[in-house]
């Protein structure tokens, strides 16, 4: 266990979902620093997820890796039981794990649009479903959404489809979780971030925060301060509720 006494999550267990790398990774180091108990899921990068919980281990934190993909049926569940193996209950679930090809109408492929689907809409359900026998009282279930949940960019249909329904799941969520057990569950609606995820189009995502007040491309950290806060204590009040994380993008 983390000896820090002063961080936010100690005794806290959380699954990250797609951590080896990007956002994903930055969140698992940050909760871990808080003194969160971390999940690192990977599918096909298990060198990355390993040097992740090398990072977490090597300042004091506990955190192991998994390999599941979450865009099949049976990975949400492999996923949450080795979680209970290794640390016997879950507080918080980060759906981070997604997918993204720019596509115009006239090209979407009925492939992109099954794979995204199951990565960044079915898996998630699955995940917090599989996750309930074990998430404990007063749980956070995180979800990363989008501005394209809500702003018409072109060639995003199918990931801006993905994000509205996640965003729609989480308020249902939401309203089931908390009257009995306290649960919350938000949204961090966060626009371009300086991952792979953009790397073939950089100049794409930088046209989207042109006219932002705050007009530059995000880093990993500016998203994972925010669902540190979501994780936390402090934010035990917010719940059906997304939080734009987005420099000020006006939607239009």
């Amino acid at each position: 266990m983390p000896t820090n006494t002063s961080a936010k999550l100690n005794g806290k267990v959380a699954i990250v979902t797609g951590s080896s790398r990007g956002l994903g990774a930055t969140i698992a180091t940050h909760l871990a620093s808080q003194g969160a108990q971390v999940v690192v899921n990977f599918v096909n990068s298990a060198e990355k997820a390993n040097l992740v919980v090398s990072a977490i281990k090597d300042n004091c934190g506990e955190a192991i890796a998994v390999k599941a993909n979450i865009g099949t049926e049976d990975g949400p569940q492999k996923l949450v039981d080795e979680t209970v193996k290794a640390f016997g209950h879950i507080d918080i679930i980060v759906n981070n794990s997604a997918i993204l090809k720019v596509e115009e109408l006239g090209e979407i492929m009925t492939a992109n649009f099954d794979d995204s689907y199951a990565i960044n809409v079915r898996g998630p359900l699955l995940l917090v479903q599989a996750s309930l026998p074990y998430l404990r009282d007063n749980g956070r279930i995180i979800n990363i959404s989008s501005t394209s949940a809500r702003a018409g960019y072109p060639g995003l249909s199918v990931y801006g489809g993905t994000k509205g329904a996640i965003e729609a799941m989480s308020r249902v969520w939401a309203s089931e979780l908390g009257p009995k057990r306290n649960i919350t569950s938000n949204c961090v609606g966060a626009g371009p971030i300086m991952t792979d995820m953009i790397n073939d189009d950089v100049e794409w995502a930088k046209g989207m925060t042109v006219n932002a007040p705050l007009p530059r491309i995000a880093s990993p950290a500016d998203i994972a301060d925010i669902v540190g806060f979501l994780a936390s204590e402090q934010s035990h009040w917010v719940t059906g509720d997304v939080i734009n994380a987005n420099g000020g993008i006006i939607f239009y």
